[in-house]
């Protein structure tokens, strides 16, 4: 074998070391490393450590949704079906100008996280800012559609209404968490462009 050869395959072998080790520490921490070319349309399946409170598994899953939110452009509008293995979201966009979404786990993640789950939104964003989220927890049978809708919202720390346009980027971010297994949960990000009026 050649001299060039063998620098070529330590390279490669270098490469998949680094490659293992980092989706070992991520795995480690409870997530399954999402495929970054869909990084405005990703989920994982997460494990809960026992013990784990409730505020210590919102602020491991936050740092992750921040990433997404500054890291990704907004260049799909936030219309029809985005399909995923944890939910499918479907959006749309009224005449008055409301942003609403239909959000269904699938069978995948039923089969995973049992009958009844919690689904909540800890944080959510509009262009650059962190908002109040708007979507409060709900505990359901898993097959519930937790859907929702955001028109007017309000900036953390701050009372001032602002109403969403056309343009917008936002970044919405779902935690669903088990009522059978406490340490079985999953998270679901999109980040979309809001679409013109009347779209769907």
């Amino acid at each position: 074998m050649q001299m060039g050869e063998v620098h070529m395959l330590r390279a490669k072998h270098r490469l998949v070391l680094v490659g293992s080790t980092v989706s070992a520490a991520l795995l480690m921490g409870g997530v399954t490393p999402a495929h970054a070319a869909s990084r405005d349309n990703v989920g994982e399946m997460i494990a809960i450590p026992s013990g784990e409170s409730q505020a210590a598994t919102y602020a491991r899953v936050l740092h992750r949704a921040q990433e997404i939110h500054a890291f990704t452009p907004a260049n799909k509008k936030c219309t029809g079906v985005w399909k995923h293995s944890v939910a499918n979201v479907d959006w749309d966009r009224t005449p008055r100008g409301t942003v609403r979404w239909s959000f269904k786990l699938t069978g995948r993640a039923r089969a995973k996280l049992g009958p009844a789950v919690t689904v909540s939104m800890p944080n959510a964003w509009v262009n650059n800012h962190s908002i109040n989220a708007p979507y409060g927890p709900h505990s359901r049978v898993s097959t519930y559609d937790f859907h929702g809708s955001m028109n007017k919202y309000n900036r953390k720390g701050s009372s001032k209404k602002h109403t969403i346009r056309t343009k917008n980027k936002i970044t919405f971010f779902w935690l669903i968490k088990s009522h059978s297994n406490p340490r079985a949960g999953a998270t679901r990000y999109i980040t979309c462009q809001v679409p013109p009026k009347n779209s769907g």
